[in-house]
């Protein structure tokens, strides 16, 4: 009996999104966002933050690394979000998607850089030479959050959330699952994604701290049933 076995390599490390705009074959936007550690083992996004925090050497690498494997690819042309991590042994690719990166990537693209994804996809799409506006500098500093359940079981509310909805700092605080719904967590399967934040502070810093304490408060306040 023969026995064959894949094994995929676990990269440790911070892992990032890299979002890159291609025209007439040249990379002509380029970003690195960062990501936050996942749910194991199901490896269920957590939360993110732009601009990145990470050196700004380990950021050209990730974006040189990025623009080569699209490269590679052979395309010439569009939006991609390629996922990467910068892991003890340095930059390692995880996957090149070749489409705008979805969630809360169009939304960080513009308010922290200046620049639309769907636009510049537009763009690629009519045939025209594209020249992304990317600012030099950060135009706001914002962190978001998927907030997985952290049991399993029925939820009863998301009353919590009112409290946040419209709070000064806090793009937006809405639910992603109904009241009655069924919802599990790590132990049990892919955790649910509850509810999603998204926060601008004046310093990158202080909205990570911002979401991450709101994230904190709706974990003990998620009413869930057994």
């Amino acid at each position: 009996i023969k026995t064959t076995i894949m094994m995929e390599e676990y990269l440790d490390g911070p892992e990032v999104d890299v979002d890159v705009v291609f025209s007439e074959s040249q990379a002509v936007y380029g970003v690195v966002t960062d990501n936050w550690p996942t749910v194991e083992p199901y490896f269920n996004e957590t939360g993110s933050n732009a601009p990145s925090i990470l050196p700004a050497y380990q950021q050209r690498e990730l974006l040189d690394l990025a623009v080569r494997a699209v490269s590679c690819l052979g395309f010439a042309l569009g939006v991609f979000h390629v996922e990467c991590k910068y892991t003890s042994r340095g930059p390692r690719l995880i996957e090149v998607n070749c489409r705008m990166g979805g969630g809360p990537v169009r939304s960080m693209n513009l308010l922290v850089w200046g620049v639309d994804l769907v636009e510049e996809q537009l763009l690629c799409n009519a045939g025209i030479p594209s020249r992304p506006p990317a600012a030099a500098q950060p135009l706001a500093h914002v962190a978001e959050f998927s907030v997985n359940a952290m049991r399993s079981g029925t939820l009863r509310d998301l009353e919590v959330l009112r409290k946040f909805d419209g709070a000064e700092g806090v793009l937006y605080a809405r639910a992603l699952v109904e009241p009655g719904a069924k919802v599990v967590c790590a132990r049990d399967g892919l955790p649910t994604w509850v509810c999603e934040l998204m926060v601008a502070k004046p310093t990158v810093d202080e909205a990570i701290a911002f979401v991450k304490g709101i994230e904190a408060e709706i974990q003990g306040a998620l009413a869930i049933e057994p």
